[in-house]
């Protein structure tokens, strides 16, 4: 909602310093950030935040999973990614296969965890008793698809 220069000079010195005091007294800090959150990853992670969700991949956000990985991977955990803003219409194909696609951009060396990026998991847009049903077979897909390629040592 703000610009890099707002960000700088309204939220990131208060947080920082905030950040800081959870640190101290052996605290972890995890933010939540929807949209277009690419070009604040690295800010993020040198504000001292250690995990961040739920990266919302184009059209809800910008982030390119594998991308953040590279830049930030290292330093917090990286988790989300899974549009189930889009549950009601995807197939249980595409939800594996998005699930598959993040954890390949993600999880390998640790430091990932799967999440629904959407409110509700994708329920809060079903319409109608049909879609909610679509919504509920595609979160059945994610979950199978989780527990199937997201287990230690990855494998996709």
């Amino acid at each position: 909602w703000m610009g890099q220069a707002m960000f700088d000079e309204f939220v990131a010195p208060y947080d920082r310093a905030v950040f800081g005091a959870v640190r101290r007294i052996g605290g972890k800090l995890r933010i939540h950030c929807h949209g277009n959150c690419m070009a604040f990853l690295g800010q993020f992670a040198d504000m001292g935040v250690d995990a961040i969700e739920p990266l919302e991949h184009p059209p809800f956000g910008d982030v390119d999973l594998a991308q953040a990985k590279q830049l930030v991977g290292d330093r917090m955990m990286l988790s989300g990614n899974i549009p189930s803003q889009l549950f009601t219409t995807m197939t249980p194909a595409e939800v594996r296969g998005s699930v598959k696609a993040a954890i390949q951009a993600a999880a390998p060396g640790g430091g990932f965890s799967l999440r629904p990026s959407g409110a509700g998991a994708g329920t809060m847009s079903a319409q109608d008793p049909e879609q909610m049903r679509h919504c509920l077979r595609s979160i059945e897909a994610y979950i199978d698809a989780a527990l199937e390629l997201g287990a230690y040592p990855i494998r996709v």
